[in-house]
């Protein structure tokens, strides 16, 4: 009997729209404040759901009027609320949530609902969410509620944001997943819904019905109408006076009660947060836009954020599908939210089609749901849309591990470095028509500042531009950036990464890299010799061992010689004729790529090498042709000059310089070298 009447019911609720928004306003301004309830009034509403018995809706509407404290009695699809004076809202389920439905109504028919249009901003400003907290905006947070996942079981819509989130560096083991996945199990409590302000992303999958006020007299809803959404938060009677003193202890209102289950009103969320920056929330229930009470009370808290719901009756299904698709446009192309809103396909945001029985055994109708979201300020991007890209293996930089740096370390000179980026969220053209650009900083101080990057104009600059993953993924080379600071060698550098929207908004990421270390040995060999090199970067010392000839020799950083003559000793020396005694030693040019030296020996012409000869250097040096462009594990190999074949190993380190049956061998490997104590020896005529 009571759904025959729920039918007939359904036939005028189409006045509970959101054009009629302005007609509930009386009873959405209803203020819930549980410190100003006498005990008793609550605990009177809790013993009249006690004993109520499940008539009709007409009948049980006519013995609610009966009570001389009532306030009002409100009637939903699957929904009676009443209130009693000085208290709070109380709910009758008329029927059992149901696997099929996020709430709704799911049984009978819902009339048309006047769907306003969803706007886009075009100029919307884009920032990422975390914004506020400087460097530690990468580490972002997430919380994700699924009360009724025994229900939903798989197509518990939070398992996306939970599978894919922890996949990006800004969320690692910053995923907080509540859920219930049994119908008796309690994992959700009453502080997880006041804690979103430690949350960048908050993600929240339940019920949702809406009552529409039956005016005294009457025995047809007005077009006085609420939503109500499922905290699944159940209790036991016995605990109802534990409750009450919970929720007047923390202040809050916008809180309804049925007899084992807590709900929210909008009204809820605008008390706990009165102002809400750089934040995304997906609430995913049945029918939360149908009074736009949701909107507003989110349009009136969001200073910069996004709010994803549903307009009408949903399938689970349907909304796993929808979220699945808006999660991969905002994480693997990068997109701000209402970016990636708007680039879902039609099918998953508009006119999705819901069949619902019109009574049991009869035809089904179709009626249509569409998600929807509310926006202010700035368009949220999810993940920080820049990172560091290891040019070798073509993957994230990771923390920690030794950068190929350009230079010799702790030598009193600036060093060099290359940087491959990452860029998500938009396209060439998108980022040239916004004036977007990069800047970086090392150890705190900037080399590159606002570098426009788009478009690639000049194949032969400092500047590589080329295609991602995807259309929204664009991969730029910053080549040979002078770092303006001598390194130090083992230690750690902190690289800061801006990708600038407009002067205000960027997106960001630091990462701490390590130099490893610029000593090494190096074995000179030729055809009829071998000569093994060591060099010491703290001291910039320099030691070669000439088997063939038994000789050592030392090099100092003041451009000493160092020589061991019979009969008298270590002596050092500057002549120039030292010259000979290196270079008829060493089987392949020392003036390649013209190097030139403003400190040690020429023998230090040796070890640097490993600073000079880069990859970025050779690819703007014109005698240089790549002949395998390294990729992984592999060596990247230049022919310089038609005659000189210069590798790099798999960090970009030179390896080696090979010339017909001569070669240099460089290993990256500790050294102390101590130096011997020696006279000067100087002739006037070696001046």
């Amino acid at each position: 009997m009571r759904f025959l009447y729920l039918f007939s019911l359904s036939l005028i609720l189409l006045a509970c729209n959101e054009s009629n928004k302005d007609k509930a306003s009386a009873i959405n301004e209803v203020l819930d404040d549980f410190s100003k309830m006498p005990d008793s009034v609550i605990l009177k509403g809790f013993s009249i759901l006690d004993t109520i018995q499940l008539k009709p809706v007409a009948e049980m509407v006519k013995e609610l009027r009966l009570i001389p404290e009532l306030q009002e009695i409100g009637v939903g699809g699957e929904l009676l609320s009443f209130r009693l004076k000085n208290g709070p809202t109380m709910l009758i389920k008329l029927k059992e949530f149901s696997s099929e439905t996020k709430g709704g109504n799911a049984s009978v028919t819902v009339p048309p609902i006047t769907v306003l249009n969803n706007s886009v901003p075009d100029e919307n400003p884009a920032n990422v969410v975390g914004a506020q907290r400087g460097e530690n905006r990468q580490n972002k947070k997430a919380i994700l509620l699924a009360p009724y996942a025994w229900q939903f079981g798989v197509a518990a819509d939070p398992l996306i944001p939970f599978n894919k989130l922890p996949g990006y560096r800004n969320y690692k083991g910053r995923v907080t997943y509540k859920a219930n996945k049994t119908e008796s199990e309690q994992r959700i409590s009453f502080e997880d819904y006041l804690s979103f302000n430690d949350y960048d992303v908050v993600h929240f999958s339940s019920h949702a019905l809406k009552t529409c006020e039956v005016e005294e007299g009457d025995v047809e809803p007005s077009s006085k109408c609420r939503t109500y959404i499922s905290s699944g938060i159940k209790y036991e009677k016995k605990d109802r006076q534990e409750l009450i003193n919970l929720i007047k202890s923390k202040n809050v209102r916008g809180i309804s009660l049925e007899y084992g289950e807590l709900f929210f009103i909008p009204k809820f969320f605008s008390d706990a947060y009165p102002k809400i920056n750089n934040k995304l929330f997906v609430f995913s229930a049945c029918e939360l836009g149908q009074q736009g009470d949701l909107q507003t009370t989110f349009n009136s808290i969001l200073q910069n954020g996004q709010l994803f719901y549903w307009q009408n009756t949903i399938h689970p299904l349907d909304a796993y599908k929808s979220f699945h698709n808006l999660y991969d446009r905002m994480l693997q192309y990068g997109e701000p939210a209402p970016t990636a809103f708007q680039n879902m396909p039609n099918s998953l945001k508009n006119n999705i089609p819901f069949y619902k029985n019109l009574k049991t055994g009869s035809d089904t109708e179709q009626i249509y749901n569409f998600l929807k979201m509310a926006t202010q300020g700035n368009a949220m991007h999810i993940i920080e849309p820049v990172s560091f890209i290891d040019p070798k293996t073509g993957e994230e930089l990771q923390e920690g591990v030794v950068y190929p740096f350009e230079g010799i370390l702790e030598d009193d000179q600036p060093d060099e470095a290359s940087f491959t980026m990452e860029f998500l969220g938009y396209t060439t053209k998108e980022m040239e028509d916004k004036g977007m650009s990069f800047s970086l900083k090392i150890d705190g101080k900037t080399v590159l500042d606002h570098i426009s990057f788009v478009p690639d104009t000049d194949p032969n600059d400092n500047i590589e531009v080329k295609a991602g993953k995807n259309e929204k993924t664009t991969l730029v080379t910053f080549k040979g950036v002078h770092l303006k600071k001598d390194l130090k060698k083992t230690s750690s550098v902190k690289l800061e990464a801006f990708f600038h929207f407009s002067e205000k908004n960027y997106g960001y990421q630091m990462i701490n890299v390590s130099t490893g270390s610029s000593d090494m040995r190096i074995v000179v060999s030729s055809s009829d010799a071998t000569i093994t090199m060591f060099f010491d970067a703290d001291n910039y010392g320099l030691k070669a061992i000439y088997p063939s000839e038994n000789k050592i020799l030392y090099s100092d950083e003041e451009g000493y010689i160092y020589i061991n003559a019979p009969g008298k000793g270590w002596l050092k020396t500057k002549m120039i004729q030292m010259f000979g005694a290196v270079a008829h030693l060493a089987p392949i040019d020392m003036d390649l790529t013209g190097l030139s030296m403003n400190k040690g020996s020429v023998m230090h012409k040796i070890p640097n090498f490993a600073s000079k000869i880069t990859i970025s250097s050779l690819e703007k040096e014109p005698r240089a042709v790549k002949i395998i462009d390294g990729v992984g594990p592999e060596n990247t190999v230049f022919l310089f000059d038609g005659r000189v074949t210069v590798t790099f190993d798999s960090q970009n380190r030179l390896e080696s310089i090979v010339e017909g049956a001569s070669t240099f061998k460089y290993y990256y490997e500790e050294q102390h070298i101590t130096f011997p104590n020696a006279q000067i020896f100087s002739m006037p005529s070696f001046q």
